[in-house]
């Protein structure tokens, strides 16, 4: 929807919808421009229950916040963790350039 629109448009826009995340402590040192670059590549997903996000062995394609709910960690079909909340709303998806 915005690929339409100007890059200084888009990232104004991108700045605006991820606000709450790059306000994280995570981003504190980053510049404006930093942040301006980064939420033009985040994305945001959602997960049903029992959903699996990564499995051993998988080679990492992006960083996820859980900003909702909460997520376990398994092995064997044991519960290492429970992950909670870092942000408000969304799971979101930072994929890599």
């Amino acid at each position: 929807l915005l690929k339409d629109f100007p890059d200084e448009l888009r990232a104004d826009i991108a700045m605006h919808l991820n606000k709450e995340l790059l306000q994280l402590p995570l981003f504190e040192s980053a510049s404006r421009g930093c942040l301006r670059s980064l939420s033009l590549i985040i994305k945001t997903s959602f997960c049903a229950p029992a959903e699996f996000l990564i499995r051993q062995g998988d080679a990492l394609q992006a960083i996820y916040f859980v900003c909702s709910g909460s997520m376990e960690v398994l092995k064997d079909n044991t519960v290492l963790a429970i992950l909670g909340e870092s942000v408000k709303r969304f799971i979101i998806r930072w994929r890599t350039l």
